[in-house]
């Protein structure tokens, strides 16, 4: 039953930022569309994108509705969870082949043929919606789980030629036990793998795909396949319908501005530095100083569009090299003065990197290489000691991160390999010590002092945040 109560009315986009409308608006407001959430099918439900769509679906679609409907179904699904990874067997007609089926190798004449996924992380708000036939409600839901793109598998032609290279290396070895059969076997030595030798087999392609082939795959039930929607499937589009339809939900807000709602709007961007700058004032440099002799401030005459364009861009730039540190100047030689200021690419570099012994660096809470929260902390230490000290001691970040695995589990997944791996990738071992790959740059400082020091400033509330794992680290 449909509740009468509507949700109170939320400022969009456009009038968070005009807060008069004229009444002699040109393009009127001709309906008005109740929005609810519901968050049931969130954390089950997968986006499926096709990007190379096949011919025989298109063909179906154009000739009527049932064929359309068989052809996207898949016949058989499958889902690896803990890899995020999906299988889609479709049917390939007849028709598709051209009636050269009888021409074609075994290995080649399919009757199905298998989609396989590649998992893609949402970079920002995404959802999917239903409006009723009425077109008076529009009901969402939000999309927490990764996006499924969908690509044509070529795995039978491999699995014909791996069937080829197995049975040779069956008669090659029936050929050498034949050989050497009544000989002694040599007892063979193996060296002991070094720590950097495992990293780096445990990040191969091959340890990759077996670790892969090691989870098992889960059979799913394809409802829909005959052209008819099931009872299992009505139920569970029945969940697409918010259940509470009474409770009324705002826009997030800046949690250190009485905003209008512009904090959410900003949070839509789809890169992840945009927004950041927004999200908490503990990690946001303080802009607002001068930048230069001149006495235009930060955030005067700059356009903020342009900033936080100019911020993906540099998002970009500073991820090359996992994150490695980049001096001012290097930065700067990448736009063209009369287009991009020094105070506008400070302004943009204030919402995406950190200052480093003079040189730019990602933030951790960016750098796309790092999977875990605990692995982008233990980043930050590392560029909080270089700042502090100009050196790391690996054996020391080890010590400290076993300690703090002792009592909490999160930590557990560090290890000496992967401490190592992140350090490799800002640092240089130079007589038993790690320091900056990148000379440390006294210039920036001296001719932007004022932000220098607001990075300074930023450090010291680092410091106090990762105070227990310093202390760890300087026993």
């Amino acid at each position: 039953m449909m509740s009468s109560l509507r949700p109170e009315s939320v400022i969009s986009s456009s009038a968070a930022f005009s807060p008069i409308i004229p009444d002699d608006d040109e393009d009127p407001i001709i309906r008005s569309i109740d929005v609810f959430i519901s968050p049931e099918l969130s954390r089950t439900l997968h986006l499926l994108q096709f990007p190379i769509q096949p011919v025989i679906t298109s063909a179906s679609s154009s000739s009527n509705k049932d064929n359309s409907s068989k052809a996207t179904t898949p016949i058989e699904a499958k889902l690896r969870p803990k890899h995020n990874m999906l299988e889609l067997e479709y049917p390939i007609p007849n028709s598709a082949l051209g009636g050269h089926s009888h021409q074609q190798a075994d290995n080649i004449h399919l009757t199905q043929r298998t989609f396989t996924s590649n998992a893609i992380a949402p970079v920002t708000h995404m959802a999917l919606a239903k409006l009723d036939k009425a077109g008076e409600r529009l009901d969402i839901i939000p999309l927490q789980k990764d996006v499924l793109q969908m690509r044509p598998s070529f795995k039978h032609l491999h699995n014909h030629e791996e069937e080829d290279d197995t049975q040779t290396n069956i008669e090659k070895a029936g050929d050498s036990n034949t050989t050497i059969s009544g000989k002694q076997k040599p007892i063979l030595f193996q060296k002991k793998e070094s720590d950097r030798s495992a990293s780096a087999r445990r990040n191969s392609y091959a340890h990759k795909k077996a670790s892969e082939e090691s989870e098992e795959w889960i059979e799913l039930d394809v409802h829909g396949s005959e052209g008819k929607w099931s009872s299992v499937r009505k139920d569970e589009l029945r969940k697409i319908v918010c259940a509470n339809r009474e409770q009324t939900i705002q826009l997030a807000k800046s949690k250190f501005t009485d905003g209008d709602g512009g904090h959410y709007v900003r949070s839509l961007n789809y890169m992840e530095s945009i927004s950041s700058a927004f999200a908490d004032p503990a990690d946001m440099m303080v802009m607002g100083e001068p930048t230069s002799e001149s006495t235009t401030t930060a955030g005067e005459d700059v356009d903020e569009t342009a900033v936080a364009e100019l911020a993906s861009k540099l998002v970009v730039l500073l991820q090359e090299g996992l994150g490695k540190m980049i001096p001012f100047s290097v930065l700067r030689s990448n736009f063209h003065t009369e287009k991009v200021s020094d105070e506008m690419l400070i302004m943009a570099l204030s919402s995406c990197a950190v200052l480093v012994r003079g040189n730019f660096a990602l933030k951790s809470s960016l750098a796309q290489f790092l999977k875990k929260d605990v692995m982008k902390e233990m980043r930050d230490l590392m560029m909080l000691l270089l700042n502090m000290h100009g050196s790391i001691q690996r054996e020391r970040l080890v010590r400290a991160f076993e300690t703090k695995a002792s009592t909490d589990d999160d930590y557990a997944v560090i290890n000496a390999d992967i401490i190592t791996f992140v350090l490799e990738t800002m640092a240089k071992l130079l007589n038993g010590c790690w320091v900056s790959k990148v000379p440390d740059d006294v210039v920036f400082a001296a001719k932007f002092p004022k932000f220098a020091a607001c990075h300074g400033v930023y450090w010291m509330r680092k410091k106090k945040m990762l105070k227990e794992l310093v202390e760890l680290y300087e026993l």
